[in-house]
Protein backbone atom coordinates (compact mmCIF):
# COMPACT_ATOMS: atom_id res chain seq x y z
CA UNK A 1 0.00 0.00 0.00
CA UNK A 2 1.12 3.51 -0.86
CA UNK A 3 -0.02 7.21 -0.35
CA UNK A 4 -0.75 9.33 -3.39
CA UNK A 5 1.99 12.15 -1.40
CA UNK A 6 4.83 10.04 -2.03
CA UNK A 7 4.12 9.67 -5.87
CA UNK A 8 3.80 13.62 -6.12
CA UNK A 9 6.99 15.23 -7.09
CA UNK A 10 8.54 12.22 -8.52
CA UNK A 11 10.65 13.11 -11.16
CA UNK A 12 9.37 11.61 -14.63
CA UNK A 13 11.56 9.84 -17.43
CA UNK A 14 10.96 8.42 -20.27
CA UNK A 15 11.44 4.86 -20.45
CA UNK A 16 12.85 4.76 -23.80
CA UNK A 17 14.99 8.03 -24.38
CA UNK A 18 16.01 7.94 -20.72
CA UNK A 19 15.22 11.85 -21.04
CA UNK A 20 13.74 13.56 -17.21
CA UNK A 21 10.45 15.02 -18.86
CA UNK A 22 9.49 17.17 -15.62
CA UNK A 23 8.12 15.93 -12.23
CA UNK A 24 4.52 14.73 -11.02
CA UNK A 25 2.08 17.78 -9.75
CA UNK A 26 -0.81 15.95 -9.45
CA UNK A 27 -2.64 12.29 -9.77
CA UNK A 28 -5.78 11.97 -11.23
CA UNK A 29 -8.49 9.23 -10.61
CA UNK A 30 -12.32 7.72 -11.18
CA UNK A 31 -14.18 8.15 -8.22
CA UNK A 32 -16.92 5.77 -9.75
CA UNK A 33 -14.44 2.77 -9.70
CA UNK A 34 -11.88 3.99 -7.41
CA UNK A 35 -9.34 3.43 -10.49
CA UNK A 36 -5.66 5.74 -11.09
CA UNK A 37 -6.70 7.49 -14.65
CA UNK A 38 -3.12 8.92 -15.09
CA UNK A 39 -0.91 11.71 -13.81
CA UNK A 40 -0.85 15.17 -14.84
CA UNK A 41 3.08 16.60 -14.97
CA UNK A 42 5.00 19.65 -14.90
CA UNK A 43 7.96 19.76 -17.20
CA UNK A 44 11.21 21.26 -16.45
CA UNK A 45 11.49 24.98 -17.70
CA UNK A 46 12.45 27.81 -16.98
CA UNK A 47 10.15 30.12 -19.24
CA UNK A 48 6.97 28.32 -19.60
CA UNK A 49 5.18 25.59 -17.10
CA UNK A 50 3.15 23.92 -19.46
CA UNK A 51 1.11 21.17 -17.81
CA UNK A 52 0.74 17.58 -19.52
CA UNK A 53 -1.17 14.60 -19.45
CA UNK A 54 -0.40 11.08 -19.01
CA UNK A 55 -2.70 8.20 -19.35
CA UNK A 56 -2.26 5.25 -16.80
CA UNK A 57 -1.80 2.96 -19.99
CA UNK A 58 1.55 4.82 -20.61
CA UNK A 59 2.80 4.79 -17.31
CA UNK A 60 5.68 1.82 -17.47
CA UNK A 61 6.44 1.77 -13.89
CA UNK A 62 6.01 4.02 -10.86
CA UNK A 63 9.15 3.34 -8.16
CA UNK A 64 10.06 4.84 -5.27
CA UNK A 65 12.77 8.06 -6.89
CA UNK A 66 10.88 7.56 -10.40
CA UNK A 67 8.12 7.36 -12.04
CA UNK A 68 8.37 6.10 -16.10
CA UNK A 69 6.30 6.37 -18.98
CA UNK A 70 6.31 5.30 -22.84
CA UNK A 71 6.22 8.75 -23.55
CA UNK A 72 4.61 11.88 -24.00
CA UNK A 73 0.90 11.45 -25.93
CA UNK A 74 -1.99 13.33 -26.91
CA UNK A 75 -4.54 11.02 -25.11
CA UNK A 76 -7.39 12.97 -22.80
CA UNK A 77 -7.31 12.25 -19.18
CA UNK A 78 -10.62 12.80 -17.00
CA UNK A 79 -11.37 12.40 -13.23
CA UNK A 80 -10.75 14.21 -9.81
CA UNK A 81 -6.90 15.74 -8.57
CA UNK A 82 -5.64 14.12 -5.62
CA UNK A 83 -5.31 17.84 -4.84
CA UNK A 84 -9.01 18.58 -4.77
CA UNK A 85 -9.83 15.43 -2.36
CA UNK A 86 -7.10 16.21 0.19
CA UNK A 87 -8.37 18.65 2.79
CA UNK A 88 -11.61 16.92 2.35
CA UNK A 89 -14.12 17.08 5.29
CA UNK A 90 -14.60 13.28 6.61
CA UNK A 91 -17.97 12.63 8.72
CA UNK A 92 -19.25 9.50 10.51
CA UNK A 93 -22.91 8.07 10.02
CA UNK A 94 -24.06 10.71 13.07
CA UNK A 95 -22.96 13.56 11.21
CA UNK A 96 -20.23 14.09 13.68
CA UNK A 97 -17.27 15.50 11.97
CA UNK A 98 -14.33 12.98 11.70
CA UNK A 99 -11.60 15.56 10.36
CA UNK A 100 -9.98 15.76 7.17
CA UNK A 101 -8.71 13.94 4.29
CA UNK A 102 -4.78 13.93 4.74
CA UNK A 103 -4.23 11.72 1.86
CA UNK A 104 -5.42 8.90 -0.66
CA UNK A 105 -4.12 4.77 0.03
CA UNK A 106 -3.40 3.17 -3.59
CA UNK A 107 -2.25 -0.21 -3.93
CA UNK A 108 1.47 -0.86 -4.51
CA UNK A 109 1.07 -0.60 -8.78
CA UNK A 110 -0.78 2.62 -8.08
CA UNK A 111 -3.96 1.56 -9.96
CA UNK A 112 -6.67 1.02 -7.51
CA UNK A 113 -7.57 3.71 -4.58
CA UNK A 114 -7.99 1.82 -1.15
CA UNK A 115 -8.77 4.49 1.41
CA UNK A 116 -8.12 7.59 2.76
CA UNK A 117 -5.47 8.99 5.68
CA UNK A 118 -7.95 11.13 7.89
CA UNK A 119 -6.37 13.97 10.06
CA UNK A 120 -7.96 15.32 13.17
CA UNK A 121 -5.72 19.08 13.07
CA UNK A 122 -1.59 18.63 14.07
CA UNK A 123 -1.76 18.34 17.93
CA UNK A 124 -4.48 15.20 17.64
CA UNK A 125 -2.00 13.41 14.64
CA UNK A 126 1.14 14.13 16.84
CA UNK A 127 -0.47 12.70 20.24
CA UNK A 128 -2.72 9.34 18.64
CA UNK A 129 -1.71 9.42 14.91
CA UNK A 130 -3.68 9.63 11.85
CA UNK A 131 -6.94 7.13 11.36
CA UNK A 132 -6.92 4.76 8.07
CA UNK A 133 -10.41 4.63 6.41
CA UNK A 134 -10.53 1.93 4.00
CA UNK A 135 -12.94 1.78 0.72
CA UNK A 136 -15.50 -0.89 2.61
CA UNK A 137 -16.33 1.74 5.55
CA UNK A 138 -17.26 4.34 3.37
CA UNK A 139 -20.62 5.28 3.17
CA UNK A 140 -20.72 7.60 0.68
CA UNK A 141 -18.59 10.49 -1.14
CA UNK A 142 -18.22 13.38 -3.01
CA UNK A 143 -15.30 15.85 -4.25
CA UNK A 144 -15.42 17.92 -0.95
CA UNK A 145 -17.23 15.32 1.51
CA UNK A 146 -16.60 11.89 2.43
CA UNK A 147 -19.00 9.76 5.20
CA UNK A 148 -18.11 6.92 7.07
CA UNK A 149 -19.36 4.07 9.21
CA UNK A 150 -19.73 5.07 12.90
CA UNK A 151 -16.80 5.61 15.14
CA UNK A 152 -12.93 4.87 14.83
CA UNK A 153 -11.68 2.82 12.54
CA UNK A 154 -8.04 3.04 12.95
Amino acid sequence: MRRMRDIVRLPVVDSNSEERLGWVSDIVYNEKNNRITGVIIEKDTLLTHPAENIVREDIVSIGKDALAVKGLSSKRLSGSCWSQKVGSKVYDSDGDIKGTVGDIYVDNQVQKILGYEISDGLFADLLKGREAVFEENILGEDLDVVVIEGGSLS
